[in-house]
């Protein structure tokens, strides 16, 4: 193939003399003028695809590769703690250390938390739960001192003018001391209650009476008092103690928390705590014709007094059976 331009013979697309490109129709025309072969086996060779065209004395432009895109990230926005109220957070810590300073910080722990409890709902800001519970145990405390206050005013009074007070522990003393003399009392009040009268049985007829320095006499008749009954001891607890002793101290008889809670809730107008009883009666003495013969039995007796009937329920412990008391007129 000769270069149209120098002459040169070449055999590419190329002039290798001069370096121009030798055009297509000239590529053609040239090699349609070659002579055919007929050699065997001969593969002709055909042309090769045409080649871009590159001029050295142009500038070209730098390969710059290509950058892939990434998704930009989303986050969420970080938002904010919000701080608790101040007056709740006091309130709460000064209610909590008011019941182990003897309540002299409960007062100012009910007023702040009081304080919180508005306030966090006016600026719209956490610490409603701790004003309440801040509430609620300050309230504790001072609704109990009031009441120790209240009930021991009297010994109080009578101490502050003896001059018998040097200390806030001095204080703390005479009120204990007063609520226990007020839950003797009601103790005693209700003892009195069973002790005070003379019961008979409604279904036998049989009579016990409580007399002095902690006896009793437990008569077999009614009618005839003057023989066959026994003689012996009694105890009588009432309200917790009652119930501790039953559930507690006399626990192999099988008293339990829930058959006294039961017993109870078939009572309307009864609780555990104030109406309780527990008669421990210890015989001692069988009378019978004019005999006395020793008899030593120990039997353990819980129940009520019914208000509306003036009834007394006594329950076996033992063996469960109830015994139900009118009182003598």
């Amino acid at each position: 193939m000769r270069c149209p331009f120098c002459g040169a013979e070449n055999d590419g697309r190329f002039c290798t003399n001069c370096g121009t490109k030798i055009p297509v129709e000239e590529a053609a025309t040239v090699a349609s003028e070659m002579p055919a072969t007929t050699v065997e086996g001969y593969v002709p060779i055909r042309p090769t695809m045409p080649q871009p065209e590159f001029n050295s004395d142009e500038p070209q432009e730098p390969y710059v590769p290509i950058q892939p895109v990434y998704a930009t990230p989303i986050t969420q926005p970080v938002q904010k703690r919000v701080k608790s109220n101040g007056w709740c957070s006091s309130g709460l810590i000064l209610s909590i250390a008011g019941w182990f300073c003897l309540g002299i910080l409960s007062p100012f722990g009910f007023i702040c938390s009081l304080i919180g409890l508005f306030d966090s709902a006016r600026k719209h800001q956490p610490g409603r739960g701790k004003a309440i519970a801040g509430l609620i145990l300050s309230g504790i405390v001072i609704f109990s001192l009031g009441t120790m206050l209240f009930i021991s005013w009297g010994d109080l009074k009578k101490a502050i003018d003896n001059g018998e007070i040097y200390s806030p522990m001095d204080i703390i003393n005479i009120m204990d001391e007063a609520t226990e003399k007020k839950e003797n009392s009601l103790k005693a009040k209700k003892v009195k209650e069973v002790t005070d009268k003379t019961w008979i049985e409604t279904g036998r007829g049989t009579c016990l009476v409580f007399e002095d320095a902690n006896s009793f006499k437990y008569y077999q008749n009614s009618l005839f008092m003057d023989d066959n009954y026994y003689t012996g001891t009694y105890t009588i607890f009432s309200g917790k103690e009652a119930y501790n002793r039953l559930t507690v101290t006399y626990k192999r008889q099988g008293v339990t928390k829930k058959t006294l809670n039961e017993m109870f809730d078939k009572e309307k107008g009864l609780t555990v705590k104030d109406d309780l009883i527990c008669v421990v009666l210890s015989y001692q003495t069988f009378t019978s014709e004019g005999k006395e013969t020793k008899n030593i039995v120990q039997t353990v007796n819980y129940g009520y007094i019914d208000k509306k009937t003036n009834e007394l329920h006594l329950v076996k412990a033992d063996d469960r059976i109830e015994y139900v008391f009118a009182a003598k007129e």
